[in-house]
């Protein structure tokens, strides 16, 4: 995994800098790489999924609630379905993280790869990729690595990389919180099934506890997947303070956020999944409202350019 990790850094182009008074932020993109998803022919659908989402708005303004948004979606497809009445939770990406082609019909498998459920399959692969190297990082001098991931929801990427870590018999400790007490039980149920259950520990509350949780964890490390693109500008700011506060020094934070992008409208109105969506400087600024310095932060794009992580380091 490590191995793969930095064959990945070769693909890693620093392609522009943005400026925020005297400090920097460094923005990378992943190229070419068997390990992500870019089937970019999709972008030729942008029209008809413009078409699409502006007949189910129509239809919403006649029929509150309808059963179907859109009959080739979720009408013809039971994941579709599955995945319109659980957005914005654990169990939609859950779908979209473990579907393959064939699993149920073609409608399925043409909706199952746009490009944002392909740049969310590939959000995941970079941030194990991430946590594998801070982890690594963390534990060269002997230290103990200490996870908090926030609104972990299936925790599925997460887990994968400690099974991988526990392999090289590095010591770590992680904290999954979630409101969702389904998401934790799925996620205890993966860590037995990859027998690394001894290693996580499960907090069944909201987000802002990562304070007091925080407070006698003392973490090195801390992920939020997922979550940016639900809070506003104000309550970004005061969580991520938390979790600078909550953070060791030395250590790292890890987010993600989706960028604006051609699908966002058919999100919103096919599949019910409004989301807040983010440029990085936008991000940049919150993060440095929050106590972060931009120097000590990179961001990472996947190749599709919808979603991206910020990896930030407290010194």
């Amino acid at each position: 995994m490590a191995i793969q990790f930095y064959n990945r850094q070769k693909f890693l182009s620093r392609f522009r800098l943005w400026k925020n008074g005297e400090e920097k932020i460094k923005i990378g993109i992943l190229k070419n790489n068997s390990n992500f998803e870019k089937k970019s022919f999709y972008v030729l659908f942008a029209p008809l999924f413009l078409i699409i989402a502006l007949w189910v708005w129509f239809k919403k303004k006649i029929i509150s609630n309808p059963k179907s948004n859109f009959y080739f979606f979720d009408g013809a497809s039971k994941n579709c379905r599955e995945i319109k009445e659980n957005a914005a939770r654990w169990r939609a990406l859950d779908i979209i993280y473990n579907y393959r082609l064939g699993n149920e019909n073609i409608l399925t498998d043409f909706w199952l790869n746009i490009k944002n459920a392909q740049a969310v399959r590939n959000r995941s692969k970079l941030i194990k990729s991430l946590l594998f190297k801070n982890i690594e990082e963390i534990s060269k001098n002997g230290n103990e690595a200490r996870l908090i991931s926030i609104a972990s929801g299936s925790a599925q990427g997460i887990i994968e990389t400690i099974s991988q870590i526990r392999r090289k018999e590095i010591s770590i400790k992680c904290i999954l919180i979630d409101l969702d007490s389904i998401a934790l039980a799925y996620s205890k149920a993966l860590s037995k099934k990859l027998g690394v259950e001894d290693k996580l520990i499960f907090e069944n509350s909201t987000a802002s506890s990562v304070a007091k949780i925080g407070r006698e964890f003392k973490p090195n490390l801390v992920e939020m997947v997922g979550f940016l693109e639900y809070r506003p500008f104000n309550k970004a700011i005061k969580l991520i303070n938390s979790i600078y506060q909550t953070l060791e020094g030395g250590g790292v934070f890890l987010t993600s956020q989706i960028a604006p992008n051609l699908e966002s409208f058919f999100l919103k109105e096919v599949i019910n999944w409004p989301m807040i969506y983010r440029k990085p400087k936008e991000v940049a600024k919150i993060l440095s409202l929050a106590g972060f310095s931009l120097g000590n932060c990179s961001f990472y794009w996947e190749p599709l350019k919808i979603h991206y992580i910020a990896e930030c380091k407290k010194l």
